[in-house]
């Protein structure tokens, strides 16, 4: 039988200061300990029961990582996804780690945006997206009374940056020395420079996409990559479904590899890697002047000179593949220059025929 155990609680003091006791007795420590803290109740020496600690919302790291695997990364196309989660553990992730949500206001955003300042304004947006996305789930939870990142006050200040086209001495330049490349590394090369296509979209191009009776060239197709593995899939939107125009400087650069089938870039049976794609550009701009132009530099390029050749917007836009002609006209039709010039000349001959 379990041995009766008794410990002396005081309870207070008699007039003397002399201490008054009581005995809590039980037949384990913890019972004894709960009797105790029962007869100090009782005489007033503490208050209430435990006091029960605040609940506490969840840490900002594994609230977003929850929301990464549930809601996010299921729907991304693998190359988003890339970028996401780039984004997220290269700046996110640092500067809200270690907080739990209900200290997050719109304060902290505002730091967080001040903390990223000298990033593209392209990027701080990306982020500014994901963000809000997050703690829209967070609202909806319960762990927050409104959204952080909706205030009216809050104000980004990453750096616009702008691709520029190529200027006419540049593409004159490129255009005159596609001989002196090597046929594998021409082709593409051309291609860019002809079709305004995205590195994408000349990757996945195969020679049954070119129409050579209507002198068309037909995209559906685009690679991404994952580890650097070639991944085919779909263009990056409906509107990239399109035709362009076959230029006949393209066509005399692939009439003599013409082939029934086969992808265009790389051996026609297997897309390139991504290395392979690298080292191709890198062997490029050491034949040549490529005077810093990336891929989308000639996709600008390309469709700069075609803004400025008078054809309509509308048909601009579908060459372009884009499915905001808004995007078509603001972000890559650049004013060039000579045409300005040329303006210029023909509104000054309307006032002189005045």
């Amino acid at each position: 039988m379990a041995k009766r155990i008794r410990e002396r609680v005081q309870i207070g003091t008699d007039i003397n200061g002399k201490p008054i006791y009581e005995w809590a007795t039980g037949y384990s420590r913890q019972e004894v300990f709960l009797n105790a803290a029962a007869i100090l109740r009782k005489y007033g020496q503490i208050e209430g029961g435990p006091q029960k600690e605040t609940p506490k919302t969840p840490y900002f790291e594994a609230y977003m990582e929850e929301w990464w695997k549930l809601y996010k990364l299921p729907k991304l196309r693998h190359t988003t996804r890339t970028t996401y989660r780039n984004l997220l553990d290269r700046h996110i992730l640092p500067f809200f780690k270690g907080k739990r949500l209900e200290e997050i206001t719109t304060s902290t955003i505002q730091e967080f945006y001040n903390a990223n300042s000298g990033k593209s304004l392209a990027s701080v947006r990306q982020m500014s997206v994901i963000l809000h996305q997050i703690f829209d789930l967070a609202v909806e939870d319960k762990h927050m009374s409104a959204n952080p990142t909706n205030s009216k006050r809050l104000y980004m200040n990453g750096s616009k940056k702008k691709r520029n086209a190529l200027g006419d001495d540049e593409i004159r330049s490129i255009m005159n020395n596609l001989g002196l490349l090597e046929d594998a590394d021409r082709l593409p090369l051309a291609i860019l420079l002809y079709t305004g296509m995205r590195r994408g979209e000349l990757l996945a191009l195969r020679w049954e996409k070119i129409d050579w009776k209507r002198r068309l060239v037909y995209v559906d197709q685009a690679i991404t990559f994952l580890n650097n593995q070639p991944v085919l899939g779909r263009t990056k939107s409906e509107a990239g479904n399109r035709f362009i125009p076959l230029d006949d400087r393209l066509a005399d650069v692939l009439r003599p590899f013409r082939q029934i089938s086969g992808y265009i870039v790389g051996d026609g049976v297997n897309p390139i890697t991504e290395r392979t794609f690298t080292r191709m550009w890198q062997r490029i701009g050491r034949r040549i002047n490529l005077y810093g132009a990336t891929p989308h530099v000639f996709r600008h390029t390309y469709i700069t000179l075609a803004a400025s050749s008078g054809i309509d917007v509308k048909t601009l836009q579908g060459i372009a593949g884009h499915s905001d002609i808004k995007m078509t006209m603001d972000r890559y039709a650049h004013h060039r220059e000579e045409k300005v010039i040329e303006a210029r000349e023909k509104i000054g001959g309307v006032f002189s025929a005045l």
